[in-house]
């Protein structure tokens, strides 16, 4: 996951955010569009432009969804990019609806959306089959890819907390304390585990029976994006440093065994989306260049090499990869 919540913020500059859960009003309408970009060699292969108040976007079976502040859900044929519906699913708010996750066990999408709540849509229809609250400002959602696994993961920033809630009854079974706000998370399920970045120091949470526990991680930088590597044990993570680092995390629980990551390479910019291939092999980052600029890049996590990199214009507000592989970069002016 990456840290959505405050790299749209930050990247826009649209919003003025006086706390976590105070109303926040756009200063001009945004106008955002969805590139398609063909993996690996990221060539542009269609953008769908002018979608007002686009926010995130969620690849589903067959289509793709891209979530709105008006409270809205719009739904794209994966194939054609025609707008196949359009669905009201919670109320405007500018400070929601930036970040959706897909649970192939439900067929649900879940979005935070309005005034921190968390709304269960259904694929393909989008309708609403429930609203619920965990905290006052869930920032990150994560659901695991194994479809046997029956919970998904909340991050609460002004909590500081990650709830592990029940699919089946959107119920938070098991709550962790963090030493600091967590900004974005992914999970290793081999070894049930949460590797999270925070407002501080990068910490751990063990998901395994009993309680949940969290350690810090003192050996690493700062985590301003990270996705697990679909089917291993090894992350990718942007590294907050003098300048951005991507690298590839092999060691992470402790005790380590030798370095905690490899392959670390310099990439410019800031307010990084990140998304990861079900080949195994590649990684996506979307950067802020500044000037109304976002750079894309397509790193292999196991040679260390960046292998393309494209410039697309606009602000980066999120980036998502489509089963086949397809990515959806989304992007405003």
């Amino acid at each position: 996951m990456v840290t959505k919540y405050i790299g749209f913020f930050a990247a826009t500059a649209l919003l003025t955010v006086s706390g976590c859960t105070d109303l926040t009003e756009f200063d001009h309408t945004l106008r955002a569009g969805v590139n398609i970009v063909s993996t690996p060699d990221l060539s542009l292969v269609h953008t769908i432009e002018n979608i007002s108040e686009a926010r995130s976007l969620c690849p589903l079976p067959g289509c793709f969804i891209v979530a709105t502040t008006e409270g809205t859900v719009i739904r794209f044929d994966s194939q054609t990019y025609e707008q196949t519906g359009s669905f009201i699913v919670g109320s405007p708010s500018s400070s929601g609806y930036f970040e959706m996750e897909y649970s192939p066990t439900e067929s649900s999408v879940y979005v935070i959306g309005a005034f921190g709540q968390i709304s269960e849509l259904h694929v393909p229809d989008m309708e609403v089959l429930d609203n619920f609250s965990l905290c006052e400002s869930p920032v990150d959602i994560e659901i695991g890819t194994d479809i046997e696994v029956a919970y998904f993961y909340v991050a609460g920033a002004t909590s500081k907390r990650i709830f592990e809630v029940r699919l089946s009854s959107n119920i938070a079974s098991r709550s962790c304390y963090l030493e600091f706000s967590p900004t974005c998370m992914a999970i290793d399920q081999t070894q049930d585990t949460l590797l999270i970045g925070t407002v501080g120091e990068t910490e751990i949470v063990s998901l395994g029976t009993g309680p949940m526990r969290n350690r810090i991680m003192d050996d690493f930088p700062g985590i301003l994006a990270i996705e697990a590597i679909p089917d291993d044990t090894v992350f990718c993570a942007v590294f907050d440093c003098s300048k951005g680092l991507i690298a590839t995390i092999f060691n992470y629980f402790p005790p380590y065994a030798g370095s905690c990551w490899s392959g670390a390479v310099q990439i410019d910019g800031d307010i990084h989306y990140m998304c990861a291939d079900p080949d195994g092999y590649h990684v996506y980052i979307l950067s802020y260049l500044g000037d109304n600029v976002s750079r894309l890049i397509s790193y292999n996590c196991w040679n260390y090499l960046i292998e393309h990199s494209t410039d697309l214009q606009g602000y980066p507000i999120d980036l998502e990869i489509c089963s086949g592989g397809t990515l959806l970069v989304l992007t405003a002016e």
